[in-house]
């Protein structure tokens, strides 16, 4: 028989498979990245409703759990909170579409990380629920994403150094001689984006979001392998042109 668990979960993606179901990745609070069967979504016996396999929707489920990588089954489903900002604005459904790649991208382990997964849901509810959501909202979520990662910025040694070192994730107070870094200026944008609490302004110019964005990039595709760009970049470009 058997045996269920509840979890709750962040949607990441639901890929169609055959005419009527879905496998869906999810990221729980309890077991990490899980990816369930769905069959027959659209049907009303289905404990899942196709309007819960939106991107990043919040989602209470009672479910299996065999573990390594095999596909679960949901027995229960339910919205944990529902989105009142995200599906009418076009900003923040581009940032959705942004975000839902970054998480798929670095969210890859199958166990439990509290503090990760309360900071991805925190995440999506602050793109929610800002009364204005700043155009470098999407690099602060990626710069402060880092600090849960093995390979984090050392943040606890930023004041020794306005340079930013790529490879080994140091504030330095020169340019490296051996590794990519951040200028002064980059650097200092990237703590602004780490450092940034929701609620104060977050002032980033474009070339300097440009900037910090290749950054980002670079750090990620260092010390992550398959990390790649994004699909999502083009839109969001033209929305904070």
């Amino acid at each position: 028989m058997a045996q269920y668990h509840s979890s709750k979960a962040i949607v990441l993606s639901a890929l169609k498979y055959g005419d009527t179901s879905r496998i869906v990745r999810l990221y729980t609070d309890q077991f990490g990245l899980i990816s369930v069967l769905i069959n027959s979504v659209s049907s009303k016996k289905s404990a899942v409703r196709p309007s819960m396999l939106l991107p990043l929707t919040l989602l209470d489920i009672v479910h299996t759990y065999k573990g390594d990588g095999k596909l679960e089954r949901i027995k229960e489903a339910k919205m944990d909170l529902t989105y009142t900002a995200i599906p009418y604005d076009p900003v923040r459904n581009a940032l959705t579409l942004f975000l839902t790649e970054l998480f798929g991208k670095v969210l890859r382990e199958e166990t439990e990380n509290r503090e990760k997964f309360d900071f991805v849901r925190s995440a999506c509810l602050a793109l929610d629920t800002l009364e204005k959501v700043p155009p470098a909202f999407h690099l602060s979520i990626w710069a402060k994403l880092m600090l849960y990662l093995g390979f984090s910025p050392d943040i606890q040694k930023e004041q020794s150094g306005s340079y930013f070192d790529l490879q080994d994730g140091l504030f330095l107070d020169h340019p490296s001689l051996l590794h990519p870094y951040l200028d002064e200026q980059t650097t200092a944008y990237l703590l602004a984006a780490i450092k940034w609490d929701f609620s104060s302004p977050l002032h980033i110019p474009k070339q300097g979001r440009s900037d910090l964005l290749e950054g980002l990039l670079r750090f990620m595709n260092i010390h992550l392998d398959g990390f790649g760009s994004f699909k999502s970049l083009e839109v969001l470009g033209d929305i904070f042109s």
